[in-house]
């Protein structure tokens, strides 16, 4: 498709059990820099899910070389935009229960879509942020977002306690703690989060009674790496947790929280 002048591309994955007659949920599925949609599709495994659960999952590709998405202000390319036009487009062509449509991410694929959650509140009904957890600066006071994440304490790109990331674009990233609780605050949750075990080297800290019933869930991966939990393991981006699984967790909870908007 031309989004802004530029040609754009995506990978469309419809379930078998799509008939068009009954709006099903949407997916959006961003990649990481100099990845692109193909790979984060396989990587992600989410288009197996989809068949599983019945949504529709759409994998865009960014631009530029290496591949990655366009934060606002740091370039000329709107991929905010894209984004709008991209759901303009697929609602247009498919049957999609517009509430229940949702987009995760991985790296700057996961930054870039809490800034699309963040620009269009009314079109998103929460996202999912795999090693890159941040609460972008212009969010919508009044809308709240449903967000739930993932992210090694031992990431060797987007480090944990905050800094400035050593993979990518080299940018200055907060502490993924200081991420949650400022998306907390924005949500209106309770300051203080429930903390708990997981499994031997994975801890929840999940925020609740927030506003609009969202919720926000840090899975916390002790010793993990720079990747998608359950995934194929990527030793150069250190390790990958298989004592969970980012998409059933991804699943399960957009699930939940398109049921509450009912």
């Amino acid at each position: 498709m031309r989004s802004g002048g530029v040609n754009r591309s995506y990978l469309l994955h419809v379930p078998a059990s799509y008939d068009g007659a009954h709006g099903v949920p949407l997916v959006l599925n961003l990649h990481g820099f100099g990845s692109n949609g193909r790979q984060q599709a396989v990587y992600s495994r989410l288009p197996a899910k989809a068949d599983e659960a019945g949504f529709i999952l759409v994998s865009p590709d960014g631009t530029g070389s290496p591949l990655h998405w366009t934060y606002p202000g740091l370039g000329s390319v709107d991929d905010a935009a894209f984004m709008r036009e991209l759901l303009d487009r697929v609602e247009s062509d498919l049957c999609i229960d517009a509430r229940r449509v949702f987009v995760a991410g991985i790296s700057n694929g996961a930054a870039f879509a809490q800034i699309v959650a963040c620009a269009i509140p009314d079109r998103i009904t929460a996202v999912a942020a795999v090693a890159a957890l941040v609460y972008p600066q212009r969010c919508k006071e009044d809308a709240p977002v449903a967000v739930i994440s993932f992210h090694g304490t031992d990431d060797p790109c987007v480090p944990y306690t905050g800094g400035t990331s050593a993979c990518g674009q080299r940018l200055p990233v907060p502490a993924v703690e200081v991420s949650a609780k400022n998306w907390a605050t924005h949500d209106g949750c309770d300051i203080a989060p429930a903390e708990q075990r997981f499994s031997p080297h994975v801890r929840t800290v999940a925020y609740s009674r927030c506003k609009d019933e969202v919720a926000v869930v840090l899975f916390v991966i002790e010793g993990g790496g720079h990747t998608w939990p359950g995934a194929v393991d990527v030793p150069r981006l250190g390790t990958t947790t298989h004592e969970i699984d980012a998409t059933d967790e991804i699943w399960q909870f957009f699930d939940a929280q398109g049921n509450l908007r009912k």
